[in-house]
Order: structure tokens, then C-alpha cells, then sequence
């Protein structure tokens, strides 16, 4: 969504043929007069200005509880993210044989930089005013699989399974894979870090939190970084991709964002108080979600991502990147582990 390029158009982007940019145009009710392709989306020049157009993998309910979110933020008065335009028939979403497509404005941008601190600053205070707007969003429909936020403990249970899992395979291919004779090297340290986590897990007060933010019915993002937010042209700020949001803690989006720039400034507690103290001076945070965040920042979130990428969604990636990624998180563990050690004195709020 945001202009990243000079790019001239390119005619119709690949894999998206006469036919279904038509039939978008006819949905929509656009005259199409451009498309040019930037990463997976399109941009697309009609008689109403340019538009972002993509191709989701969403199926039709995930993007009614999208479109039901971004028109809650919108009605109150949160004019900073886009909106999904609706076809002729009323719908967020057009469907046809190659799959399901949205629309919304195209915003000419730059994305955000947190390794900027002004950047970082803006983007902090930025996610406390999202959250705050984002209260009191009931979704039509009633059981939808978006609420998270009681199922920290059965999601880091299930983890806790699938690191076995991955340890059973690294053991089965261990003489043919450089990457997991490493990754067994570390499993018995990271193991225990995530079974203690999910026993702090339970000791913790998440329970009352999760209880707040139900009450709350606020919302998450899912996926707060920097090439999500977009400093327009008119020096506005954008969310952009809502494909990951649901309804779940607030720390979650929180823990996200220290994370992000934790792990790229050395696990620098200076960098975790900055945010959170940027976040509380908007929207305070309670004592106790400081412990709940505490427990949740200790489950090795890294060791087991890689190995979900590298066992299960099987990432047609090169070894080698495999391998140099596994590198890097088992090198900062140390580092990382002293932040942990000293967050309850330094995250600069609470201290416990």
C-alpha cells in the first residue's frame, strides 16, 4: 500500500489475468486504467484515484471480521487505517474461480523505521491509541475464531508439544542436516525455558488480565512492525494489513514490538523501558500485566518459530538461511537471558 518505487506501470501484474481484472472493475464499479505489481499486491489506477488491490488468503469470515474492525476503529474517530471498499452487492471481498480479492485506497507512503527513535516513539504511542480505540468491538458474527484471550496457556502447551516434535525430527535426520544437529545441541535449555514458562504461565495473574480485556473487547493487530505502518505523503500514519488481528490481551501486540527491537539493539533493557514508558504515558499498563508480559517474553519464541518454519511449514528456503537464522538466536541467548534476568528491576515501570 505504500509507494516504495518509481516503478512505471508494467500493463496486467502476472498471474492476474484480463478476465478477473475485469470482473474486479465490474464489481467494484472502477474503470481500471493501470496496474503495476509491488511484492504480492497490485496497485491499480481507475477513475477514482489509485487503489491497493490483492489477492487473499483469507476465507470469507476472517475478512467480515477485518472489514467489521477497520469500520469500528473508523466510527470512532481512528481515521488511520484503511477501509475495504464494498462491492455492487454489498460485500468487503470479490470472489471469482482464482480466488478472493480486496480493495481499499492506495496510500502513497514511506514505512515506518524503529531503528529511527523518533520513528519508534511515534510508533509506541501510535499502538496505545489503536488499542484504546479499539474497545468496546462486538463482531456480528457470534463464536468467530478470533478471540484469544483466554488461550495463552493451551497455545503455549501445544508449542511446548510441537517442540518435541521437532526435537523427534532433528534426531531422525541429524547425520544429513547441519541445522539440526545445532538445533538438538540447544533443545535441552530452550525446552526448559519453555515448560517454565508455561508453568509461570499459570501462576501468574493472566488470568485477571484476560478477564480485563474481555470485559475491554479490544482487539490486537497481530503484526505491529514497521512495514505495517505508513508515514504518508501528507504526514499521516497508516496501519495497514489486518490479516492477523483478533481479539486477544493488548501486551500481545506490545511484546511484538519489544521484541522486534530487543532482538536488534542486543536485548538493551534501555530500549524495552523507552517503549513501555512511551506506551504507559497514553494508555497505562497495570503491574500485573508487567508480570504476565514477563512470563510470555520468556517463552523462547525464536527457537521454536525457526523450528516451526523449518520442521513443519517446511519454507522453501536455502539450508544455509536456515541455518545462519538458527545461528543468530542461539548467539544472543546469553544476552538475552540477562534482559530477561533483570526486566522485573529495568523495565522501567514496575518492579517486583
Amino acid at each position: 500500500m505504500g509507494d516504495k518505487s518509481n516503478m512505471a506501470a508494467t500493463g496486467i501484474a502476472p498471474s492476474l489475468s484480463k478476465h478477473t481484472l475485469e470482473r474486479i472493475g465490474a464489481e467494484y464499479g472502477l474503470a481500471i486504467s493501470q496496474i503495476t505489481s509491488f511484492r504480492s499486491v497490485w496497485r491499480v489506477k481507475t477513475n477514482d484515484g489509485f487503489k491497493y488491490l490483492k489477492r487473499s488468503k483469507l476465507n470469507p469470515a476472517d475478512l467480515i471480521f477485518i472489514y467489521e474492525a477497520l469500520e469500528y476503529l473508523t466510527s470512532r474517530t481512528f481515521c488511520h487505517v484503511p477501509r475495504l471498499a464494498l462491492t455492487k452487492s454489498g460485500r468487503p471481498f470479490m470472489t471469482d474461480e482464482t480466488g478472493i480479492y480486496i480493495l481499499t485506497d492506495w496510500y502513497f507512503s514511506k514505512e515506518l523505521d524503529f531503528g529511527i527513535l523518533m520513528d519508534l516513539k511515534q510508533a509506541t504511542a501510535f499502538l496505545a491509541y489503536f488499542h484504546l480505540h479499539s474497545r468496546g468491538f462486538t463482531p456480528a458474527i457470534a463464536g468467530h475464531d478470533r478471540i484469544g484471550w483466554f488461550s495463552w496457556p493451551s497455545k503455549l502447551e501445544l508449542r511446548l508439544q510441537q517442540l518435541q516434535e521437532f526435537r523427534r525430527q532433528a534426531l531422525h535426520e541429524k547425520e544429513n542436516s547441519p541445522f539440526s544437529r545445532l538445533y538438538l545441541r540447544h533443545f535441552e535449555p530452550y525446552y526448559r525455558e519453555a515448560s517454565n514458562s508455561c508453568e509461570l504461565l499459570l501462576k501468574s495473574p493472566y488470568p485477571e488480565v484476560a478477564l480485563v480485556a474481555s470485559q475491554d473487547k479490544s482487539f490486537c493487530h497481530h503484526d505491529y512492525s514497521g512495514r505495517n505502518l505508513l508515514r504518508t505523503t501528507e504526514n499521516r500514519l497508516i496501519l495497514i494489513d489486518f490479516d492477523y488481528c483478533l481479539q486477544d490481551i493488548r501486551i500481545h501486540d506490545i511484546i511484538n514490538l519489544l521484541v522486534r527491537n530487543l532482538k536488534h539493539n542486543s536485548w538493551n533493557p534501555r530500549i524495552a523501558s523507552f517503549i513501555l514508558q512511551e506506551y504507559h504515558q497514553i494508555s497505562p499498563l497495570t503491574e500485573e500485566e508487567l508480570r504476565v508480559m514477563h512470563v510470555l517474553l520468556n517463552w523462547p519464541q525464536d527457537f521454536w518459530q525457526v523450528g516451526l518454519q523449518y520442521y513443519y511449514e517446511k519454507l522453501p528456503w536455502p539450508r544455509e538461511r536456515f541455518l545462519k537464522k538458527l545461528e543468530s538466536k542461539v548467539n544472543a541467548r546469553f544476552i538475552r537471558s540477562k534482559f530477561l534476568r533483570e526486566f522485573p528491576e529495568k523495565n522501567g515501570l514496575y518492579r517486583w
